[in-house]
Formats: C-alpha cells, sequence, structure tokens
C-alpha cells in the first residue's frame, strides 16, 4: 500500500520483522527527531490530521479513517533509539516492546480497556522506519487531567471510575498479563465521562515470566514514567518476579492521586503512610489510609494479593454506617474545596466544605435500609433458591439415568441407540446395493454391518455426518435384525435427493 508521502513506500506489516517489510535492522540503527508524518495517508487509509503529543517514547497522532469516516489516534514509536542494544532479530528492547504492546492489546479485548484497531510499520515522509498503533479515540481525556484540573475527584466519582479499571485490571490478571504502568495519565475517559478505560501497555508483562521481564525503565523512557506508581521492587535497575501486586501498588496510589488531584510524589518507592489535611479530616480517614498503606506495603507478601481484594475494602471504607450520612458526600465538598496557596506555597488550613446541592429525583447512589428485602422476604428467596437446586438435582439424577440405560443397551446390542429426528432432512435413493453400518466408519468390521439395500431404494436421511447418512429405508434387501429401522450408508451410494 502507497503511503501518501513523496517517493516513498510503506510497509504495512502483521507480526514480520524482516528488512524487506520495513522494520529497522542493524545496518538502520539511528534515532531520527520527530516523525514527519503530517497530512500522509498511512497504510492507505488513515489520514494524519495532526500531532498531540510528542514524548521521549512515543509520538501521537490525530487522524482520520478514510474508510469509516471516524477519528482515531495512532500511537507511534521511531524503529531505532540511538544506544539501546539490539536484539538477534536487529530490534532494540523498547522497540520490540513496543510490538509487544500490540499483542497484549489484541488479545486483552475488554469494554475498559483501549482497542486497537490496526497497526504495522511504515516509513515517514523523510524515510524514518517506525511502528504504529492505530487505537480508538477517547475524547474525555485521562484521568490526571482531569482530576488536577478540580483538585481532586469527589470521592464517589474517584470510586465510580476506578472501580472500570479494577474491572478491566481483573481482567489481565486472570489471563496472566500484568500492566506495571497503572496510573491516572493511562486511564483514559470517553466523550461522556462517565466511561473509563486502561490504556499503554507497553510495560506490560506475562505473570510467568519468572526473571521479573525487562526494566520498566529503558534508556529514554525514564523521563516520562512517573516512578511514584511503581513498587520498590520495579524501581529502575530492580527486576523480580512478576505479580498482581505491582498493579495493587500502582492503583492504590492512583486513588489517592485522583482524589487529591496530585501524587503522593514524597513517597516514592515508599508506602501511604499519611493523608494530606483536606483527607484527613474526614471520619472514615484512618480506615482509607489503613487499606492504602497495606496495599503499597514495602514487601510483595504484606500487600493484598490481588485488585479485587484490594478494592473490595476500599469499597467497605466508603459504605455509609447505619443512621449516617455518606462519606462520597463528605468528600464530594473536600474535592471541590480549591484553597488559595500560602505565601510559602504550602496549605495547612483546615477544608471548608462546600455545601452539597440538592440530589435529583432518582435511585440513590446507595440504597437505603428501606430498599433492602424484608426478612420473609428474603427467607422465602432462600426457600426458593432450594427447591430449585434440588430440582435441578432430580434432573440431573434423571439423565444420568436415561444415559445409563442407554448405554447399556448399546453394549447388551452392540449396537449404538440412534434416536431418529421428528422428521427427516430429504430423501435419497441407492444408486447400487449398499450395506448399512451401526456407525459412520470408514474400514467398517463384520460386527458394523446392521443391513443390506438394494438399489433403488428409497430411504429418508435423518442425520449427515462427513461422507455418510444416518438413513431409514422404506424397505431392507436383509438386515441383521428385525428391530433395525436405520443405519449409516455412504453418500457416494445415493443419489442428490429430493
Amino acid at each position: 500500500m502507497a503511503l501518501a508521502r513523496r517517493g516513498g513506500v510503506e510497509s504495512p506489516l502483521r507480526g514480520a520483522e524482516s528488512p524487506a517489510a520495513g522494520f529497522a535492522t542493524r545496518g538502520d540503527v539511528r534515532r531520527v527527531g520527530k516523525l514527519k508524518l503530517e497530512k500522509a495517508a498511512l497504510a492507505g487509509r488513515y489520514l494524519i490530521q495532526q500531532r498531540l503529543a510528542v514524548g521521549s517514547r512515543n509520538e501521537i497522532f490525530l487522524a482520520r479513517d478514510e474508510s469509516s469516516g471516524g477519528l482515531v489516534v495512532i500511537k507511534a514509536r521511531g524503529a531505532e533509539v540511538f544506544g539501546q542494544p539490539l536484539s538477534a532479530g536487529g530490534l532494540s528492547p523498547v522497540v520490540a516492546r513496543f510490538r509487544r504492546e500490540g499483542i497484549w492489546l489484541d488479545r486483552l479485548r475488554h469494554p475498559h480497556i483501549v482497542r486497537r484497531l490496526d497497526g504495522g510499520a511504515a516509513r515517514d515522509l523523510a524515510g524514518a522506519a517506525f511502528d504504529y498503533h492505530v487505537l480508538e479515540r477517547l475524547a474525555g481525556g485521562d484521568l490526571a487531567t482531569v482530576s488536577a484540573a478540580s483538585g481532586g475527584l469527589p470521592f464517589a466519582e474517584a470510586v465510580r471510575l476506578l472501580r472500570q479499571a479494577v474491572v478491566a485490571l481483573t481482567h489481565c490478571h486472570v489471563l496472566g498479563v500484568i500492566h506495571r504502568d497503572v496510573e491516572p495519565g493511562n486511564l483514559l475517559l470517553a466523550a461522556d465521562g462517565q466511561t473509563l478505560k486502561l490504556a499503554d501497555f507497553d510495560a506490560a508483562a506475562s505473570d510467568e515470566d519468572a526473571s521479573g521481564g525487562e526494566d520498566v525503565f529503558l534508556d529514554s523512557d525514564a523521563a516520562d514514567r512517573p516512578r511514584v506508581y511503581l513498587p520498590p521492587e520495579c524501581q529502575p535497575g530492580r527486576l523480580s518476579p512478576l505479580s498482581a501486586t505491582i498493579d495493587v501498588y500502582a492503583l492504590a496510589k492512583t486513588l489517592y492521586a485522583v482524589l487529591t488531584g496530585s501524587p503522593p510524589a514524597d513517597c516514592i518507592g515508599q508506602p501511604i503512610v499519611a493523608l494530606p489535611s483536606r483527607l484527613a479530616s474526614l471520619p472514615a480517614a484512618d480506615a482509607l489510609l489503613e487499606v492504602l498503606n497495606q496495599a503499597t506495603a514495602m514487601r510483595v507478601t504484606d500487600r493484598y494479593p490481588t485488585v479485587a481484594d484490594f478494592w473490595s475494602d476500599v469499597e467497605r471504607v466508603i459504605a455509609p454506617p447505619p443512621g449516617r450520612a455518606l462519606i462520597g458526600a463528605e468528600l464530594d465538598g473536600i474535592a471541590s474545596f480549591k484553597p488559595e496557596a500560602s505565601a510559602n506555597g504550602s496549605d495547612d488550613r483546615p477544608p471548608v466544605a462546600s455545601p452539597r446541592p440538592p440530589a435529583e429525583s432518582g435511585a440513590p447512589d446507595h440504597p437505603s435500609v428501606a430498599d433492602l428485602p424484608s426478612p420473609l422476604m428474603t427467607r422465602l428467596i432462600g426457600i426458593g433458591i432450594a427447591l430449585a437446586c434440588v430440582a435441578l438435582f432430580i434432573g440431573g439424577l434423571t439423565a444420568l439415568y436415561r444415559f445409563a440405560r442407554e448405554l447399556a443397551r448399546e453394549l447388551r446390542t452392540g449396537r449404538p441407540a440412534i434416536a431418529a429426528p421428528a422428521r427427516p432432512l430429504f430423501c435419497v435413493k441407492t444408486l447400487a446395493p449398499t450395506k448399512a453400518l451401526a456407525a459412520p466408519t470408514e474400514n467398517p468390521t463384520p460386527r458394523d454391518w446392521v443391513g443390506d439395500l438394494s438399489a433403488g431404494t428409497e430411504a429418508d436421511v435423518l442425520e449427515m455426518r462427513g461422507n455418510f447418512y444416518r438413513a431409514r429405508p422404506q424397505k431392507w434387501a436383509k438386515r441383521r435384525d428385525a428391530s433395525i429401522t436405520e443405519g449409516w450408508i455412504p453418500r457416494e451410494s445415493a443419489d442428490g435427493g429430493w
């Protein structure tokens, strides 16, 4: 496919790593500056409109898909980074990891993980090789920008959004993938601001890699990757066995950052031991701090083993005790409070919660005691479930008895019991004398024979399997037993049917 550029040809690869396919090799080791893709047509389909961002690792472009007419995001990476050692295939580790990100995204398809629509490799207008992913566009921004702009999200809103990240991470962990780069900047929002998706899998690794995989920091990546969300075992230069606790640690600090509007920069590689004054005055602050402290413990074995376990305790902390207002309501005012900085740049004043507007009509965020079923209704539901379980058990026993009876009949008669459908599929006529068999087999034995059909015998076809019909002839030339009413005949022994 032609790339819309001066005299260049694109190479839309799908996993190959040959020089002819457009990937950089040992003879093409150089790190060019910004990719020149303005107004280029990538893969003859994606028209680049503008550059959205440039980092030391990747460049992000906005493009229009000429096939669908919609907007997409192009995540591109120059094929080589100067000074990086090359693998046996002529690739630097960061490029190999970028391509592996595409594999993870294709494998981990989920409603709360950013979708990869396409990908490959090409050369830009200046002839520089690069790899790219075509991703869905999420117009709501990232959670880091949104939370920082408002000085921290309301507690109920933060929990609602991050609950979607928990679902996505649990899906990844079930499939054996550790994200290793969970932070607010990698949690993207849809245009409605309600749907959250997990992005940026270029640091992801399989939990089967006992060595811990590659260092999360590779060369120029270190400048972009926030260290505050990395546990001690993932800090620069350290490798350790991978586990879900890496993402538990990062998710806990992400929750802290989303609530406060800024990351806990004073505890890089350390557990969270204190909350800012705006959160510390809340009634449930001690319980929340205890959960965050355990999730960010220095020792892997002291943390929650899964993100689901961690989030279960977070939800328990925010659950309102009987007769008390929701903690989410208390924290909404805290999050909307924006203090003025003091002369020394610090802010030690107590929070002033702004009044919360009256709730709109509709279902409440959490069920009240009145919404819960009565003890009698709960008991009736339990009885109904028990009766359903008994009915399923009896039905299972009945099916097992019928199966055993048919199996015993097959062993006794030497042929499988064949149940005919209510009506035949079609009718055929034998073209030559044909032997009917008890089962569809290419190498029958005398034991498989159930009868003979004369040429021109009409038969109803009840089932097709491979090169055989299960047929019910209207007349038998000979059969092993008078109770036999059907058998398997080769398809080539009959006409096309009607």
